[in-house]
């Protein structure tokens, strides 16, 4: 038989544009407005994930190379309708779900009854367990990108860059 896989949550934001009015222009110029619309969506998610990467510090994550960084994603939902943007690094040998954890909160224990040892605030700390505030890295960062100008610029360029396209098949 199957087995049924239990899913978590990860940590993720979906992101909708207001996109009606640029994509009824390129309509009226002959294109395909769901590949359009993905298109551009893409590129919204993209500079929203470089957003979530560049408050990751700000937010008390100090590795920036480790596996919770590296699974920052954005992917266009199949209806082409928003992007996702999440977090999910979870580890194959432990089933532990990492953006999920840290974004819900959630205890860490030490292995077999021994201590976990750290360094906070220049001195070194051994305890038993640690309990992980929940933190909302992802959501905030893309939250406060949608209400910059730089969002709506961003969004502006890309509908160019699909004008250009458009201009450029035409010409072939």
């Amino acid at each position: 038989m199957f087995e049924r896989r239990k899913r978590y949550s990860t940590e993720s934001i979906s992101v909708e544009a207001e996109l009606s009015e640029a994509l009824t222009y390129l309509e009226s110029l002959g294109v395909n407005r769901h590949k359009a619309m993905r298109r551009i969506l893409g590129g919204i998610g993209l500079a929203a994930r470089a957003q979530v990467r560049k408050a990751y510090k700000s937010q008390g994550l100090s590795k920036g190379t480790g596996a919770l960084y590296k699974s920052i994603s954005r992917r266009v939902i199949r209806s082409g309708k928003a992007v996702i943007v999440e977090a999910k690094a979870d580890s194959r040998k432990n089933k532990v779900f990492y953006g999920y954890a840290l974004a819900k909160g959630s205890r860490i224990t030490a292995k077999d009854g021994e201590y976990l040892t750290f360094q906070k605030d220049g001195k070194w700390v051994r305890v038993h367990s640690v309990k992980l505030p929940e933190r909302d890295f992802v959501a905030a960062p893309v939250k406060k990108y949608l209400g910059t100008t730089a969002f709506k610029t961003k969004l502006d360029q890309l509908v160019q860059r699909e004008v250009a396209r458009i201009e450029k098949e035409n010409t072939r």
